[in-house]
């Protein structure tokens, strides 16, 4: 059980306080789902999910079964448009699909020019959600998902289609720049694919972040005697259940791909993939997109949120990731110093998995916030700002 969940548990009292029952099926059964899966009861179905221990993770579970038990697939935004029981049901009772974007406004709200940050290989943008709230209602947040998380479109598998569609949904909010921009992870790969694509255009980029995004092969290849020199001391961190885990990893990468190309080879609609392997496969692409993304130079300035801490678990990740080995042998600019024009480094608490979280966000909203101001106040703004 998650620390947020045993938390609620400590404020049962709360909970019953304020506990609305039932008023139909769809809403008895989206309850039932719900405490199975926060292991909290009563769940009232005004209760907001993410206030009651919720995560993109446990989202991704909540709506595989939702699409299991009213046979429709959902993006996983909608939880930030609809996140109780309540919404959540009379979005399933609409008789036409919601509308769907790429572009999420998380926080829409506010005098400043947004700020859009684009999803990591989770392919959604639930992550972005505390960092949006700490921002404030004066700081307008877009959030990017990825295509095809809807379940209805076809994934994208290269870096620079991902940035010309991201790029056409931002101008839907905002047609002209100066833009602020970001991404997460492997997101900030397509964040600086998109500045480049509208430096390109004539448009000013005031602001280009990234929340710990490495250069494609800025760690140093592994050669093979260091590799099994890994598995050995990984073995020893982790005991035996290391090479379980490791084999239980290669299938699920094996069958994974495979189960997707199947379904390509014999044509299987798009729409009839389960949540679950489009979720997957939307991932493969990603991953696919970064090792074949080359960044080219940049003559604008980058702002780097590198996280403080080694990721958690991440003992032996391939070629091009950073172990606990070699992390704090790692190169401090995460290998951008020769491709931009100007590079300034944060350092957070936490570690790649935890920075966009509790506790870690504050100090990380503190430091975005900074840079945002900083960045438009130095922008050419001529006028509005361009915010339809």
């Amino acid at each position: 059980m998650s620390h947020s969940a045993q938390t609620v548990r400590l404020d049962q009292s709360n909970l019953e306080a304020d506990y609305v029952a039932p008023q139909n099926s769809t809403q008895t059964q989206l309850v039932e789902i719900w405490e199975q899966l926060l292991e909290i009861t009563p769940i009232s179905i005004r209760d907001n999910f993410f206030e009651i221990g919720g995560d993109s993770l446990l989202a991704v579970r909540l709506f595989a079964q939702i699409e299991q038990t009213f046979g429709k697939s959902l993006s996983l935004s909608t939880l930030l448009q609809s996140p109780t029981v309540e919404q959540l049901a009379g979005v399933l009772g609409e008789t036409t699909s919601p509308s769907w974007s790429s572009l999420v406004p998380i926080q829409p709200n506010g005098s400043k020019p947004p700020f859009f940050c684009v999803h990591g290989n989770g392919a959604n943008v639930l992550v972005f959600n505390e960092l949006a709230n700490h921002l404030g209602t004066e700081q307008p947040f877009y959030g990017l998902q990825a295509r095809g998380v809807d379940g209805k479109e076809a994934a994208l598998d290269r870096i620079e289609d991902m940035a010309a569609f991201y790029i056409q949904e931002m101008r839907t909010v905002q047609p002209q720049g100066p833009y602020f921009v970001g991404g997460f992870s492997s997101g900030g790969l397509v964040a600086y694919e998109i500045a480049q694509q509208l430096h390109a255009e004539g448009e000013q980029v005031a602001f280009l972040g990234l929340f710990d995004t490495f250069v494609p092969g800025s760690f140093p290849p592994v050669s093979n005697s260091e590799r099994l020199a890994r598995h050995w001391r990984n073995l020893f961190r982790l005991g035996a259940k290391y090479p379980l885990k490791m084999l239980r990893s290669a299938w699920l990468r094996v069958y994974n791909k495979n189960v997707c190309r199947l379904y390509q080879l014999f044509r299987i609609k798009w729409l009839n993939w389960p949540y679950e392997r489009k979720r997957r496969y939307i991932g493969i692409c990603i991953r696919r997109a970064v090792k074949a993304y080359v960044p080219q130079v940049y003559p604008g300035q980058v702002t780097l949120f590198r996280a403080s801490e080694p990721p958690m678990g991440w003992y032996y990740m391939g070629r091009d990731f950073p172990t606990p080995d070699d992390w704090y042998d790692r190169d401090p600019q995460y290998g951008w110093g020769n491709l931009v024009g100007e590079l300034e480094s944060h350092d957070v608490s936490g570690h790649h998995g935890s920075m966009l979280k509790e506790p870690h966000v504050a100090g990380l909203t503190e430091k975005l916030r900074a840079s945002l101001d900083a960045a438009l106040n130095t922008a050419e703004l001529t006028g509005s700002n361009h915010v339809s």
